[in-house]
Formats: structure tokens, C-alpha cells, sequence
């Protein structure tokens, strides 16, 4: 049986950062515009490069997590793309959806390499890939202050958000991770895996998080093309720890894409 990529999306990934003073402040109704209006603008993108970055500053569980990317707009809301991804600069893992199909190629130091494998016929849609890129539901609401600086046609949104987004975010990831482990369970997948989503799930419904702060870049252009979110994760047991979450486009709208995407013969 083809097994479904396991793909859960952390939304909230975030740790303490105290706003300097310098910058202007603005109004957070103007502020969740102007970042909604920039991430609608990115559906207009024919192409781009891309980061991202996740990591935990835990000393019983430290995480880091990077990749590069790359994608190419084949229709409206259709996109084919490619990710390399590096697990503490070890392990890495390939994923690239091509033709409406998702494959996956994973290198482990020592072991012989790897070749492209499908693993889902459905494919994932982009918009989920780089949802803090594409997708925006700020709610004016959710946000106890709001600084922006313009630094050479760039503006850089700093928001520090309060206790009823973190509870929003916190209820939408563990309904997001229990869906996960019900079409899991469905696809009869490994048991092992199973348990490592159950044990996620629990760590997560068992843990508060403390001054979130997300930062958002607006190019010249009007794109956006950064994210960046910090919050301190304090566990009802163990010590405290920073979540830092980041996604960029480095490159967009190139001329020259044939270097974008991975070759997958059939």
C-alpha cells in the first residue's frame, strides 16, 4: 500500500523577543492589511527560491531543522516544487512534487545513496509547504502590540501577539496532529511512527507558550518575503526552551528555471 507522507504543520513555533524602541508604531487594523494584502500578492509569483528553519533551544530535546527549496507556478494555485531538507546537519531528506505526485529521497551518512521514491499520488499543495508565506489569518484581535521600520523600501512588522492567539494556535495544531494520526491509523502505518505522533500531540497539549513574537518583511514590491517567529515553550515538566520558526524567499521570478527543479524519471 502507498503510504501518505507524514506531513503535520506546526503553526505556532515562536520565543521571547522584547520590542526596541526604534520604529514607528502603527495601527494594528493597517498592520493585519498590509501583511494579508502582501501574502495574497505572493499567488502572483512565477517562481522563487526558498529557506526555512526550525529549531528547539532544549537541552534535553535540542532540534534543528533547515532547508532550501525551490518552486515553479504551473497554473493558477498549482504549483510544482522541490525541498531539501537537513535534520541537525546529518540526515537529510529530499521532497519534490512533480506532475500532481509527491516523491521523496532520503540520505543517511555511511549508506549508499538513495533514489527517488512516490510517495503519494495526491500530492501536497504548496500553500501548506510555506503557509506563513502564502496564507495570513492574523485577526487584529490576536495582537497585544504592533511596531513597523522601514529600512531602505523594506518594511519589517513586529508584532507581539497575546495569550488568546497562543491558545488559537495551540487548538489548531493538536487538531491539525490528531487528523494526522487518524489517516495514519487508516493507512496502517508502522506503530512506531504511531506513537511518536501521540507522543507529540501529548507534549504539545502539556505545554504553554510564552511571549510569542512573529516578524513579518515586505519587499519594495510588495511581496512577502520573510517570517520569522520566536516563543519560549514552558513544559508542565522539565526546563523552559526557545521555538524559533523562519521561512524566506531568497530569489524570485527568475528567468532562467531549469535548475529548480530535480529530473524524476518514471
Amino acid at each position: 500500500m502507498m503510504k501518505k507522507p507524514i506531513v503535520t504543520t506546526i503553526f505556532f513555533l515562536s520565543s521571547i523577543l522584547l520590542l526596541s524602541g526604534c520604529g514607528d508604531s502603527t495601527s494594528t487594523m493597517s498592520v493585519v492589511e498590509s501583511i494579508g494584502n502582501a501574502a495574497q500578492k505572493n499567488a502572483e509569483l512565477e517562481n522563487a527560491r526558498f529557506e526555512t528553519r526550525y529549531s528547539l533551544d532544549s537541552e534535553a530535546k535540542p532540534f534543528d531543522q533547515s532547508s532550501e527549496g525551490a518552486f515553479v507556478k504551473k497554473a493558477e494555485y498549482d504549483y510544482e516544487w522541490y525541498q531539501k531538507t537537513s535534520f541537525d546537519e546529518t540526515n537529510t531528506t529530499e521532497t519534490s512534487q512533480i506532475g500532481g505526485k509527491q516523491y521523496q529521497k532520503i540520505s543517511v551518512p555511511g549508506q549508499a545513496e538513495t533514489h527517488w521514491v512516490e510517495v503519494s499520488s495526491t500530492g501536497f499543495a504548496l500553500q501548506e509547504l510555506l503557509r506563513s508565506l502564502f496564507e495570513n489569518d492574523l485577526v487584529e484581535a490576536d495582537i497585544a502590540e504592533s511596531q513597523v521600520e522601514d529600512t531602505g523600501g523594506r518594511k519589517e512588522y513586529t508584532l507581539t501577539m497575546n495569550d488568546a492567539y497562543v491558545e488559537r494556535i495551540k487548538a489548531k495544531n493538536v487538531e491539525a496532529i490528531q487528523q494526522n494520526i487518524e489517516e495514519l491509523k487508516q493507512d496502517d502505518e508502522e506503530e512506531l511512527v504511531i506513537e511518536e505522533m501521540e507522543t507529540l500531540l501529548q507534549e504539545i497539549e502539556e505545554t504553554n507558550y510564552q511571549g510569542v513574537t512573529i516578524t513579518y518583511e515586505i519587499n519594495g514590491e510588495g511581496f512577502l518575503t520573510a517570517f520569522h517567529s520566536e516563543s519560549t515553550a514552558v513544559p508542565t515538566t522539565g526546563e523552559s526552551y526557545t521555538m524559533v520558526s523562519s521561512s524566506s524567499l531568497t530569489e524570485y521570478n527568475l528567468s532562467d528555471t531549469e535548475d529548480l527543479l530535480p529530473q524524476i524519471a518514471e
